[in-house]
């Protein structure tokens, strides 16, 4: 039997909704070359980096890139200061698993 007054009751509003901090994503599939300065790198998700690019294009505001694993595993040694470029060349079926996964190549200076 169910004690009711130790019921879950559903009291949120809209000021109780918790939402992820926005940034600039660099939208790979729209626009495949991005070149630019780290100007951040910091602990991303999923064990990655969050690597955020200071561009021609990005005025004031930091690119950042996405953190997909192809392309951590090649920006695994990147640091502040860095120039690098980075150019979507598609989407990859692997032969081991079946899945699609994209490809980048980078260039590191």
């Amino acid at each position: 039997m169910k004690n009711e007054t130790n019921a879950v009751i559903d009291d949120f509003t809209d000021e109780d909704k918790q939402e992820s901090p926005s940034i600039n994503l660099w939208d790979y599939k729209e626009q495949k070359e991005i070149v630019g300065i780290v100007e951040e790198v910091g602990e991303g998700n999923f064990g990655g980096k969050r690597i955020g690019l200071k561009t021609n294009d990005s005025e004031n505001e930091l690119i950042y890139l996405p953190e997909l694993t192809a392309l951590n595993t090649k920006l695994s040694k990147i640091e502040v200061g860095n120039k690098i470029k980075v150019v979507f060349n598609g989407e990859e079926k692997s032969k081991k698993s079946g899945r699609y996964y994209m490809v980048f190549d980078v260039f590191i200076k």
